[in-house]
């Protein structure tokens, strides 16, 4: 039986503070109710502060929760990363990364860079998660990811920024387009010829449409998606431009695509970030492979 490093009424605290019932961390945790109360009121008894705000609708953590909450989460991966280093002892340095990122990094950069890793590293396992940028930041954030590789318009809390650079939208044109014979182009040039766009929600198409607002233009895509991969596809086949990341579409230049720069001033404040949970010292594993992800990056000129 295994013996928690971490203390039960911290565990508890957590899963009350991530579904905001004590009732269904109850049923999730199958600890009794009066149990979990008991654990709460003694760690509001040891800090001297209300953990959560009592409201009809559920239960809110203070600001004091919040703290305990972060504290919390980086107390159960330390005791994780600890107990795989302790098995490490016994089955040949084994080690697994856990990776969230937008969809564009997944295509190619990821994967070549994962496939790189472990030819210096062969017993390391990684699991990625393709996700929205915002929730890629947040699996860091309450612990589920070791790192994230996204993008971002503003300040996230509860990480760390292990590297930041401008990252500018590009247009993405098919081989022959007459666009792809311009040194750049704006959103204006491109009312006029068929148009495969990201869907709303993404950092990308959040830029677009506060520049278009801006300039006062209506732009008709013929295919909105939450899929690069589909946007690309039909690219590729009916002629029509896509707008994407610069690092995201470097390896479709083999593929047949041009980039062409975008001259919006706008939609170059987008950042790539690659993110760590605040104040948590990374197992030897994941720090190499954000170090080498980092490097990846500024080798390609964006930093």
């Amino acid at each position: 039986m295994r013996v928690p490093l971490v203390s039960d009424s911290l565990r508890y605290f957590l899963e009350v503070a991530r579904t905001g019932s004590i009732a269904e961390a109850s049923a999730n945790l199958r600890i009794a109710a009066s149990s979990i109360s008991r654990h709460i009121a003694r760690l509001e008894q040891s800090t001297g502060a209300p953990l959560f705000d009592r409201h009809p609708r559920g239960m809110v953590p203070t600001e004091a929760g919040r703290l305990l909450a972060d504290h919390a989460r980086r107390n159960l991966l330390e005791e994780a990363d600890l107990l795989e280093r302790i098995r490490d002892v016994d089955r040949s340095g084994r080690s697994l990364i856990t990776v969230s990122c937008a969809e564009g990094f997944a295509e190619d950069f990821l994967p070549v860079e994962i496939a790189r890793f472990r030819e210096h590293h062969p017993a390391a396992r990684v699991h990625l998660t393709v996700t929205e940028p915002a929730a890629a930041t947040q699996s860091v954030a309450v612990g589920t990811a070791d790192l994230a590789l996204t993008f971002s318009l503003a300040p996230a809390s509860g990480v760390r920024v292990a590297y930041s650079c401008q990252e500018p939208i590009v247009a993405l044109v098919p081989s022959g387009h007459p666009l792809g014979e311009l040194d750049g182009v704006s959103l204006a040039d491109l009312q006029h010829h068929p148009l495969a766009l990201m869907a709303g929600g993404s950092t990308l198409r959040e830029l677009v449409d506060v520049c278009c607002a801006a300039e006062g233009l209506h732009l008709e895509p013929v295919l909105t998606s939450n899929s690069s991969t589909a946007l690309n596809a039909l690219a590729r086949r009916t002629g029509a431009v896509t707008l994407t990341g610069l690092l995201s579409s470097r390896h479709l230049v083999a593929d047949g695509f041009r980039i062409v720069p975008l001259t919006n001033p706008e939609l170059h404040r987008r950042s790539l970030q690659v993110h760590t949970m605040a104040q948590r010292t990374l197992p030897a594993p994941v720090d190499a492979f954000v170090r080498q992800l980092v490097a990846s990056i500024e080798a390609t000129g964006l930093g």
